[in-house]
């Protein structure tokens, strides 16, 4: 009997001891609702990331993410950092404000325009500001004949200048166009009368020796750089539509297996067999010209032509300035290396006697719209415009010099450098005198002289000069 009651107290006291000690470790934290509270707690936030980290999603995880995704990422992860960054010294800033007036910094203030620009919303996600406001397909109105009459197309051969022809959405800087607005133009230019010509046709008619079989509403089209779009949706649209083009070509791109996007050689020659294409010059790997020593340039106009009737077997005869820029030494040289005409991006029309080494071409960017299709085709050119200094010459702030413009009507002409208003006098009705005026950075200042022609046709001619203040030294 007393074993059994000693047994008994041994087993009750080690109770007592055992519930004391879980009491006071985690069990206890697990059993009471506080610790369970706080445990639950602790392990809701476990998962949650840091502020600067950012989950990503599984299919994102398991697969290779596109170039856009991978700088989307890490914009967000960049911003996702900043923001958590500015959170930590949030308290301070708010400490520092109630002693005084808030003072927004440079940078804030920059940040603030930054993230507007970022929640602005866009009339088109690709829009792009100054090319056009446009999306990439655009439907061009080929029913309304009277209208398009009046227009007054047929004075001069406008120069349509393209480059790539990619179906992505995506602008490439304004010179990309989706090939079905491409298909549209060509559709409208037929349906309006206009008929393509060759390299050949325009150098006659710009020397003024058009056959009588010369077409009533010529245009000529160029594609730059050497595209493989050019041979994969140009020249089937080309043919489609019975129409020519031209290309020009730098060869640097063309079998560079950097470039994927490019033709090769075999390609190229291609593309030419197809009977639809001539082909020019655009140098050898297309730098600002004005901005070289006139050996340079002579390098580039002459390899250039070289190599191209090498790998072509075809006579190289024209030129397309890259970037549509050019000086007086760049026209020299493009005379002694062979060239009989050279192309610029200087929008007009170009009559018999067009200069032939600035032949007016006008660029087709982005999702151009008709209205804007229709007014390259449609200006006007003077009767005469001519200027006191010549083309392509390299000036200064201040500079002045006459120009002389007849054939339109007097107070409707304006004459404009980079934006800037350039007439300082208007002598009389046709004479007026130039300044040139103080630029920020402007490298490559054009004249555009617009107004109407006496019968109300709007007209517009731009011309280019070389800012010499935004060069240290000459080139040579």
């Amino acid at each position: 009997m007393y074993k059994q009651i000693s047994r008994f107290y041994i087993i009750f006291l080690l109770v007592i001891f055992t519930s004391s000690a879980l009491s006071a470790g985690p069990v206890r934290e697990f059993l009471s609702s506080d610790g369970k509270s706080k445990t639950n707690h602790e392990e809701e936030e476990a998962p949650k990331e840091s502020p600067s980290k950012k989950e990503i999603p599984r299919s994102e995880e398991t697969s290779s993410p596109s170039p856009k995704m991978e700088a989307k990422v890490k914009k967000e992860k960049e911003e996702s950092v900043a923001s958590a960054e500015a959170s930590t010294h949030k308290s301070k800033r708010v400490q520092r404000r109630k002693k005084g007036r808030t003072k927004v910094s440079k940078k804030e203030k920059q940040d603030i325009k930054e993230k507007e620009k970022e929640t602005a919303s866009k009339k088109y996600e690709n829009s792009l500001p100054g090319v056009s406001e446009l999306p990439p397909k655009t439907q061009y109105d080929t029913n309304n004949q009277n209208t398009n009459a009046e227009l007054g197309h047929g004075k001069g051969i406008p120069v349509l200048c393209y480059h790539h022809l990619v179906g992505n959405q995506d602008p490439m800087g304004g010179y990309n166009l989706d090939p079905s607005l491409l298909e549209e133009q060509f559709k409208y230019l037929k349906s309006i009368g206009y008929q393509t010509i060759s390299l050949d046709q325009f150098y006659q008619y710009q020397q003024g020796k058009a056959g009588s079989d010369f077409p009533a509403r010529p245009v000529l089209l160029t594609f730059d750089d050497g595209s493989l779009t050019h041979r994969d949706v140009l020249v089937p649209l080309l043919k489609k539509y019975g129409m020519r083009a031209s290309v020009f070509i730098y060869p640097t791109v063309i079998s560079n297996p950097r470039y994927k996007f490019y033709l090769s050689w075999a390609q190229l020659k291609e593309a030419l067999d197809s009977g639809v294409l001539d082909i020019g010059s655009h140098t050898v790997y297309h730098p600002k010209l004005p901005a070289m020593s006139r050996a340079e340039i002579r390098s580039q106009l002459k390899d250039s032509k070289a190599t191209l009737e090498a790998k072509t077997g075809r006579k190289i005869q024209d030129l397309a300035y890259p970037f549509g820029l050019f000086d007086v030494r760049v026209i020299e040289e493009a005379k002694a290396a062979g060239y009989r005409m050279a192309f610029t991006v200087n929008p007009g029309k170009n009559v018999p006697g067009t200069y032939a080494y600035t032949i007016h071409r006008s660029l087709v960017t982005w999702g151009m719209s008709q209205s804007r299709f229709n007014s390259i085709l449609s200006a006007s050119p003077p009767v005469k415009i001519q200027l006191g200094v010549l083309d392509g010459s390299w000036v200064k702030p201040g500079d002045t010099f006459p120009v002389i413009v007849e054939g339109l009507e007097p107070k409707s002409v304006a004459i404009k450098i980079s934006g800037k208003e350039g007439i300082v006098q208007r002598k009389t009705n046709t004479e007026y005198i130039i300044r040139i005026p103080e630029f920020k950075k402007t490298t490559y200042p054009a004249m555009t002289v617009i107004g109407k022609t006496l019968t109300g046709k709007r007209s517009e001619t731009q011309f280019l000069f070389v800012n010499r203040k935004e060069f240290k030294k000459d080139p040579d």
